[in-house]
């Protein structure tokens, strides 16, 4: 067998027993949304309050001090910011989630990619809690109707998903090995968020460096995010087929950089 073909096979075993054990992901689905709630008067609420005061922030310092020629700012901001604090929570928690289960694997056999999943899955609840409440917003204040664009949001959300496991799978495993990684991520996400157009548009970054820019390929989902939501336009066919391969090309490397170290985390977690 090629080596492309073993790599199929690797993948089509890893999906299969993640699917064995999709109660166990369910279960720490639920036990990790519990644990964070527990004993919280307000609950979900909390976990808005951090992402709105950085909004408010971010919207008096650049709609009344910078002033971004960016109309109905707020609407824009709300658009691509909980997309990208989606991302940076669900990254971060790969940089402890293997070990904080290290217990539960010695107890019971389950795949590493069950808790990196649970995990993922258990943030993707509550930002589709967080995107509802931004699609009403919009649709009451900035639009005026449903624009046809909110139809594309299931596919996006599923890019999100799958860009997410694809960063994370591989923070997971090396932080394991490496405890340099969990100091290294949160400066690398806190550098990534200004090249990342969260705040600002990609066409008001200079055409001579925009290239630059859309290496980063969180920096295409946000742009089909801002077109769908804040635009109400369908992203171009270039746009969506790019962010697609992007996604998919990230998560087949990024699993492929776990699976060589998936065989020794047993030893070391």
């Amino acid at each position: 067998m090629n080596a492309r073909g073993t790599f199929l096979t690797r993948q089509s075993r890893a999906v299969q027993r993640l699917w064995r054990s999709k109660q166990l992901v369910a279960s720490l689905v639920s036990r990790n949304l519990k644990v964070k709630y527990k004993r919280s008067v307000l609950g979900f609420v909390w976990t808005l309050v951090n992402p709105l005061l950085t909004l408010v922030v971010l919207v008096s310092v650049f709609s009344y001090v910078l002033r971004v020629p960016i109309e109905d700012y707020w609407a824009f901001l709300l658009s691509g910011y909980f997309v990208w604090n989606f991302l940076g929570q669900t990254i971060t928690s790969g940089t402890n989630v293997l070990t904080e289960h290290g217990p539960l694997s010695r107890a019971v056999a389950f795949p590493p990619e069950a808790p990196i999943l649970a995990a993922a899955l258990s943030r993707l609840v509550e930002f589709t809690i967080e995107m509802c409440l931004v699609l009403a917003v919009l649709t009451i204040f900035h639009h005026g109707h449903v624009p046809a664009s909110y139809l594309l949001l299931p596919w996006l959300v599923l890019l999100q998903l799958v860009m997410a496991l694809g960063l994370t799978f591989p923070i997971a495993a090396l932080s394991v090995f490496y405890h340099d990684v969990q100091h290294a991520v949160p400066l690398l996400l806190a550098t990534l968020f200004y090249v990342t157009p969260v705040f600002y548009a990609l066409s008001l970054v200079p055409e001579s460096v925009r290239p630059i820019f859309l290496i980063n390929p969180i920096a295409w989902l946000m742009t089909l995010y801002q077109a769908a939501v804040y635009y109400g336009e369908l992203p171009t066919p270039t746009q969506f087929l790019t962010t697609t391969a992007i996604a998919v090309g990230l998560l087949v490397v990024g699993y492929g950089v776990f699976n060589r170290y998936a065989r020794f985390l047993a030893e070391v977690v």
